[in-house]
């Protein structure tokens, strides 16, 4: 996508009082229109993390990705391709306060939006909300397989392999994943029952008041067929995977034999986690996040 400008950004819901609901709308005084918040993406930053950055910029608002509604692609204002990809969001927390760059907001229904949006290719954003998914009615769900945090050495363990627990930095690990994953929408927690997967997502399991589900399809050694059917069970909703760094690596093989990961050298570093987009119960999409610095 050489010469194409990346840009990410969100359709911010609410449930107003009467129960409808209501989508936010910024002002850009610079030209004078009526649009959803967005930005481009800083040299190295992933999607999910632009959208979050640009909506808090320039609303105010710290938010929680809901659903992917897909990329809108439109010629800008200098005649360059531009490609955003864009969220529905919930507001978790915050409020506006006026800039240059953005000098109103406005809570508005879907058909008050519509009316006010400056753009063709912004209303028709607001005909995907009630969709699952712009891709023919495809519901798009991320899977977060992560593998456990730092542990303490293996041959220097003198207990049963499945106790043996993170180490302090893994526990620094486990807890920054709770920031790592801060904005994305998990409905589920599950874990190999070994104590280091376990410690691993504790503190997220706390953050996100969700229980702790124990998976033997995530122990150490797990057949990939296994796992496979285990994602397929979980994919109709967002789901955190905690497991182990085989289990991981003979998934991320297959995956790579079927085209959704680029072929080469796998990463895999404790504390990571690969993000799987899954539509019609089977990934489609990978990307990987980094263990927290």
């Amino acid at each position: 996508m050489s010469g194409i400008v990346r840009a990410a950004g969100g359709v911010v819901a609410r449930t107003a009082d009467d129960g409808r609901r209501e989508v936010l709308l910024v002002h850009r005084p610079a030209y004078d229109d009526w649009t959803f918040p967005k930005g481009k993406l800083k040299p190295g930053e992933r999607d999910e993390e632009a959208a979050l950055r640009e909506v808090h910029e320039e609303t105010g608002l710290r938010c929680r990705l809901e659903r992917d509604l897909g990329h809108v692609s439109y010629r800008d204002r200098r005649g360059r391709s531009k490609l955003v990809r864009y969220w529905m969001m919930r507001p978790l927390d915050g409020r506006f306060a006026a800039t240059e760059e953005i000098d109103e907001v406005r809570w508005l229904s879907a058909e008050a939006a519509g009316r006010t949006l400056s753009y063709p290719h912004d209303r028709g954003l607001l005909d995907l909300l009630d969709t699952p998914t712009p891709n023919a009615g495809a519901k798009t769900v991320n899977l977060y397989v992560a593998r456990h945090a730092k542990a303490e050495d293996r041959q220097a363990w003198t207990g049963p392999d499945d106790a043996r627990p993170l180490t302090a930095e893994g526990h620094r690990q486990a807890e920054g994943l709770v920031e790592v994953l801060e904005g994305r929408s998990i409905e589920r927690l599950l874990s190999s029952p070994a104590v280091r997967c376990r410690q691993t997502v504790e503190p997220l399991a706390r953050a996100r008041g969700l229980p702790l589900e124990l998976e033997d399809r995530l122990r150490e050694g797990s057949a990939r067929e296994q796992v496979m059917a285990l994602l397929a069970d979980v994919a109709a909703r967002p789901t955190v995977l905690c497991t182990h760094g085989d289990v991981i690596e003979e998934l991320l093989a297959h995956l790579v034999a079927e085209g959704v990961v680029e072929n080469g050298p796998l990463k895999l570093k404790k504390g990571s986690i690969w993000v799987l987009q899954a539509e019609r119960r089977a990934p489609i999409r990978a990307s990987y996040i980094p263990p927290p610095s």
